[in-house]
């Protein structure tokens, strides 16, 4: 599904990451994990065919056999769907008219047909009761969610997210990655999702997989090669100590020093 050869990132002598390699299969759902600085936006970014102003990049990035850099804007549009991490609404639309512009890149639907879609991601979503308030109206938790209504009305197979819980409540936090996983990870509508995280332990009750930015690399890894003493200290340069969760039953991390 995405496929990621000698990726090479930089602004001039600043190296963001250099020659890195994995293959996500289709149908994952992936932590990405790291320290601020370590490029965990800019490889979403180039991940969904964008390159940053200014940054200098080589190597490829293959989607479904296809070369991302080669396809037009429109192309990706139909099949990667990307949260970016911060949005300021301009236009004050009804959530309605909001979910609607994630179908600026297809073909035109009927009035009946948008409205189907609307209904039915927005029900998925359980904010249906908030199809006619305005963006600007809503809470930051109800705001994320339809901006999360807005990527899935698509029905892409792959959805890229940056950072969609910071700044969120606890509460919500752990419900919007919840959901995420639900929706996407429906058998009849499976979808490869990754998305940029800083809490790791979240990450863990909910993904088996990851990938690590630190040190100029990116690695994939899975859950249990993540929390190893050795790779938690070199990921967070600090020194960890890894339990269980008495819950999840999944690996946490806490930092000692």
């Amino acid at each position: 599904m995405i496929k990621v050869e000698n990726l090479t990132a930089s602004y001039g002598d600043k190296n963001i990451f250099s020659g890195v390699n994995f293959e996500v299969a289709e149908n994952s759902f992936v932590a990405l994990c790291g320290k601020n600085g370590q490029g965990k936006t800019t490889l979403l970014s180039l991940l969904d065919g964008i390159v940053p102003q200014g940054l200098q990049v080589s190597g490829n990035i293959f989607i479904n056999g296809k070369n991302i850099f080669s396809l037009p804007r429109k192309k990706i549009a139909n099949e990667i769907s990307f949260l970016v991490q911060r949005e300021n609404p301009i236009w004050n639309f009804s959530v309605r008219q909001f979910v609607e512009t994630g179908l600026y890149a297809f073909e035109k639907f009927s009035k009946t047909q948008i409205d189907f879609l609307v209904n039915e991601v927005l029900s998925n979503l359980n904010i249906l009761d908030l199809c006619e308030k305005k963006i600007q109206n809503l809470s930051s938790g109800e705001f994320q969610k339809c901006r999360l209504a807005r990527i899935l009305i698509s029905k892409n197979d792959i959805l890229l997210l940056d950072e969609p819980v910071e700044n969120l409540d606890m509460p919500f936090q752990f419900e919007f990655i919840q959901t995420v996983k639900k929706i996407t990870q429906i058998p009849q509508n499976k979808k490869t999702t990754i998305f940029s995280i800083h809490d790791i332990n979240l990450a863990s009750i909910f993904a088996t997989d990851f990938l690590l930015a630190f040190d100029n690399k990116i690695i994939l890894a899975k859950r249990d090669e993540v929390f190893t003493q050795s790779t938690l200290q070199e990921l967070f340069q600090a020194k960890v100590k890894i339990f269980t969760h008495p819950i999840f039953d999944v690996p946490q991390v806490t930092v000692v020093e």
